[in-house]
């Protein structure tokens, strides 16, 4: 009759104990499940713009530039005669040149200053918002044995002093072409180049990336590869 006792009581506090344990632990295994590195939703836009910031400057084009700088200038004379301003060259005064200038441009873009504000994801597309390329003139230097020279026996040789001069003009004439040298473009199509590799390894297709770049807070989509 005693040990009847004990089996009851055992089925009836232990076993119902037993099996709370049991749907306890079994609900944690389910949680941690859930958890898994395999199917947790990975964020690649903090890391794509790692990587993007990685490049830090990225120089993406570059020209060499040759432009002939001429000048000729002449002795006047000067004066008035019968009340009238008069002013003639005199032909033995005379002195011409041709300075052959030779100018480096490149182009760049600071990659460092990416965020990620200007990755935008929607599903399975993505845009990058690039700054518009630096383009400066890195190196400017005369072919000295290329200039030509014409100077009247009157006058004396272009200085050095000259010559350098005619080199800083022949440098704001080159600057100034800049705008119609068509380098913006094709800075912005070889950064294309080089940066769409790169998101490609992080799982995006080409035909959905679009590159494009911004300035003064407008943004321009200059490259979008389509299939």
């Amino acid at each position: 009759m005693k040990r009847i006792r004990i089996i009851i009581l055992f089925l009836a506090v232990v076993l119902p104990l037993g099996i709370i344990i049991a749907l306890t632990l079994r609900g944690c295994g389910g949680a941690g499940d859930g958890n898994r590195p395999d199917t947790a939703r990975i964020d690649t836009i903090p890391y794509m713009a790692m990587q993007i910031q990685r490049c830090s400057r990225l120089n993406v084009a570059e020209l060499r530039v040759r432009k002939i700088i001429t000048h000729d200038d002449a002795v006047k004379l000067s004066g008035t005669v019968l009340g009238k301003e008069l002013s003639v060259n005199i032909p033995a005064g005379k002195r011409k040149v041709a300075i052959p200038l030779y100018a480096t441009i490149k182009a760049s873009i600071d990659l460092s200053k990416l965020t990620e504000a200007d990755i935008l994801r929607h599903k399975d597309k993505v845009e990058v918002l690039l700054p518009q390329p630096d383009i400066v003139i890195t190196e400017t230097h005369i072919d000295h044995d290329g200039i030509k020279q014409y100077v009247a026996l009157t006058r004396s040789r272009f200085s050095d002093e000259e010559l350098l001069a005619y080199e800083r003009q022949g440098r704001d004439m080159i600057e100034r072409d800049i705008p119609r040298m068509n380098i913006t473009a094709m800075a912005q199509e070889s950064a294309a180049r080089q940066l769409i590799p790169i998101i490609q390894s992080l799982g995006f297709t080409e035909s959905n990336i679009t590159i494009s770049f911004t300035d003064n807070g407008r943004s321009d989509k200059i490259l979008r590869k389509t299939e």
